[in-house]
């Protein structure tokens, strides 16, 4: 294959439906890839966004050329102030164990300037590698946090902690959070924040002193009826014969992008949690 033509696979352990909204979705695409105004995978389609390389802003001009959901995404790449015409093509292809690889090819680099650096063969391989290798792998593959902490409190305690309405351990996640739900098994539960802003709107699952499960839809704005997502914040709580309890928390899937965020929320949670049911 020619040296002008970028040819990357790439495994992910995420379904083809996930990477699929990643390729497509302004919303992630933004997170991982540019900041897109709008984009639809219709062939047709054209589209612009800015890029920016060693303090040099680049307008790329994009149009669809093919898209087959979950399977492929084609489109044309130029830059505004040079020559050349290139094709960038995303393919998706399942695999039993409910990973995906992703056979991506940049095609027609030599019709862009010889003597322009920036947009020479070796640049844009860097470039892709970072994107699809890193930005694209923390999108969509996911990861649970799992915590545990032994507090000297029964499961009795530690959940009026949990479902108290004051919920002073969620202070945590920052600037404090309210739960509105009545706390049984089948309802609804909406957090805000202290301006009653809508940050998570979820079904509790379960609810006994053996467990405390909630599941959340993926967005915030989703109303009783709908699918819920697969984010599950779980926590079980198990006697030890010294009088303690052992809580142990389950919260995710969530994407490697913004675990380490929650992570470290929940790592202060936690504790107040313990502090509050040991008083």
């Amino acid at each position: 294959m020619s040296t002008n033509v970028i040819a990357i696979q790439k495994h992910y352990n995420a379904l083809p439906e996930t990477i699929w909204k990643a390729l497509t979705d302004v919303n992630e695409m933004k997170l991982w890839y540019f900041d897109i105004r709008e984009f639809k995978a219709e062939p047709g389609f054209e589209f612009t966004f800015t890029g920016a390389r060693d303090e040099r802003n680049f307008v790329h001009r994009c149009k669809v050329i093919e898209a087959i959901p979950e399977k492929k995404l084609s489109y044309s790449w130029r830059y505004d102030g040079f020559e050349g015409n290139t094709t960038v093509t995303f393919e998706l292809v399942p695999n039993a164990d409910n990973t995906t690889t992703l056979n991506f090819t940049h095609e027609g680099l030599e019709t862009f300037p010889a003597n322009e650096p920036d947009l020479s063969s070796d640049n844009f391989n860097e470039g892709w590698q970072q994107i699809l290798g890193e930005n694209l792998a923390n999108m969509v593959e996911t990861e649970i946090i799992r915590l545990a902490a032994r507090i000297s409190a029964t499961p009795e305690k530690i959940l009026q902690v949990l479902t108290h309405p004051n919920h002073s351990w969620a202070s945590a996640f920052g600037g404090g959070a309210l739960a509105k739900t009545d706390w049984k098994e089948g309802s609804q539960i909406t957090w805000t924040d202290m301006e009653e802003t809508i940050g998570a709107r979820g079904v509790i699952k379960t609810k006994n002193l053996e467990k405390l499960e909630m599941q959340y839809f993926d967005e915030a704005e989703s109303v009783a009826g709908e699918q819920l997502g697969d984010y599950v914040e779980r926590f079980s709580l198990k006697p030890t014969t010294d009088g303690h309890t052992e809580l142990n928390l389950e919260a995710g899937p969530l994407s490697r992008l913004h675990i380490s965020h929650h992570k470290a929320a929940w790592e202060k949670a936690l504790p107040l949690i313990q502090k509050t049911a040991e008083k």
